[in-house]
């Protein structure tokens, strides 16, 4: 790879790392990393009107599960390597807005309401409705794979990389991008890592190099009709596809419309 190129991956890389983090389900917020029960992405955003954070609702149900069976079970999230970890006390009275047929979950969450230290920032979005896109568009996306986690010891480190795919299918409700041989070598070299990507917010660049929210990776369907992101792609190939929610049906006030 041309240094040049490394150094622009680097850039855009670091500029995303603003926007998303790791949200993880644990026994308790002090537990060892090596026990931490799984682990998504979310994604912060300033609408205008409120500040957000967004990630899959089954990370939300996983979450859920395991509370209702122990109830010292957390909903975190990392701000940053090494003890920048923050607990939501009850993550209940921070949801907005929930969509299991989407595959979000939508939760209030201010600056004021944090007290660690961090270096995140909330997406700015200053035109609504957020755009949708078509087959042929380039993307990028990043997210924290929990394959890349590393969890030695007391402390817990979450690695990333931004993300590009080609978009290969759209529809009403899901941006799609296939192994059609555009986005093989990408799929090859993370088709052990998808697992973490849930939540990761996608952006494209507009016509001035402007980022646009366009969705968040989620789980596939698991409906024979469509392709579920871990185990099914196109037929006769062994890679999988990913796929990402619209981002448009997020609403200004962090409701969630179709």
């Amino acid at each position: 790879m041309k240094p040049d190129k490394n150094a622009f991956i680097q850039s855009l890389s670091n500029e995303l790392l603003r926007f998303c983090g790791p949200i993880f389900v644990a026994p308790t917020l002090n537990s060892y990393p090596k026990e931490m029960i799984g682990n998504g992405t979310y994604a912060l955003i300033d609408t205008g009107k409120r500040r957000l954070m967004v990630t899959c609702s089954h990370v939300w149900d996983a979450y859920e599960t395991k509370h209702d069976a122990d109830a010292e079970t957390v909903l975190a999230v990392s701000l940053g390597d090494g003890r920048s970890n923050l607990a939501f006390k009850n993550p209940k009275d921070h949801c907005v807005a929930l969509d299991r047929d989407l595959d979000l979950v939508v939760l209030d969450f201010e600056p004021a309401e944090i007290r660690v230290p961090h270096n995140k920032s909330w997406f700015k979005v200053s035109h609504w409705p957020l755009p949708r896109i078509g087959n042929g568009d380039h993307i990028v996306t990043l997210g924290f794979p929990g394959a890349w986690r590393e969890t030695a010891g007391e402390e817990c480190f979450f690695r990333c990389a931004a993300i590009p795919f080609l978009v290969t299918d759209v529809n009403g409700r899901t941006i799609a991008a296939f192994p059609d041989g555009r986005n093989n070598q990408v799929l090859n070299d993370m088709k052990n890592s998808l697992g973490g990507l849930s939540g990761s917010p996608a952006y494209r660049l507009d016509g001035r190099g402007e980022l646009e929210l366009i969705g968040f990776a989620k789980l596939g369907a698991a409906n024979a009709e469509v392709p579920n992101r871990k185990y099914q792609s196109l037929p006769d190939s062994p890679l999988p596809a990913v796929f990402f929610t619209h981002a448009s049906f997020l609403q200004p006030d962090g409701s969630l419309s179709r």
